[in-house]
């Protein structure tokens, strides 16, 4: 059965996730997180993306971006590839780091962009790394409400107007935002 094609438009806001090939990991340690958000980093300059949340975990990578261009396969091949490439080569492997192609999803509304943003921020909890969404440093959720510096390349403005006009405020709903996602997970776990 073919693949369906991208849907990519100008203008257009993706949820896309990377995921290791065979569930493997595709970090190994802090020097792999920090060259793969190096390339996220040159990718969102380099194509006008506006990066609105990300999450990196050991085996996949998630990233909520706008594209101004149609270019998201072409930005996320210049992250994989390359990245890729370089973690071989660091941990002398061979073969595929990433699954096939990665998944993406177009946005369509507001709400469904908060889902997503909010899905992105809960998911080292949802995977168990963590207890608390703020306390995993690489993710954009604590940059994004203020708990520590944000990169360059995170759009925080944008994100917290989906909240507030004001950014203070904006930031306190998206956290109330999360932790009442949070809250009704716990209670579906019975924890």
């Amino acid at each position: 059965m073919p693949r369906r094609p991208r849907e990519e438009i100008a203008g257009g806001i993706h949820h896309a996730i990377a995921k290791g090939n065979a569930g493997a990991v595709i970090t190994r340690d802090e020097h792999d997180r920090r060259q793969l958000l190096d390339r996220m980093a040159q990718t969102v300059e380099r194509h006008g993306w506006s990066c609105l949340a990300y999450c990196l975990l050991d085996t996949h990578l998630h990233l909520v971006i706008g594209t101004p261009r149609p270019n998201l396969g072409q930005g996320m091949k210049s992250i994989l590839g390359p990245y890729a490439q370089n973690f071989n080569r660091r941990h002398e492997r061979e073969g595929h780091l990433f699954r096939g192609r990665f998944y993406s999803r177009r946005i369509r509304s507001e709400s469904h962009l908060i889902s997503a943003i909010v899905y992105v921020a809960l998911n080292p909890v949802r995977a168990g790394v963590i207890e608390e969404p703020e306390s995993w440093r690489w993710s954009s959720y604590a940059a994004t409400i203020g708990r520590v510096p944000a990169p360059d390349f995170l759009d925080v403005a944008a994100v917290l107007e989906l909240f507030d006009p004001h950014a203070r405020a904006g930031r306190l709903a998206l956290e109330l935002g999360v932790r009442d996602a949070l809250a009704r997970d716990r209670i579906h776990q019975g924890t």
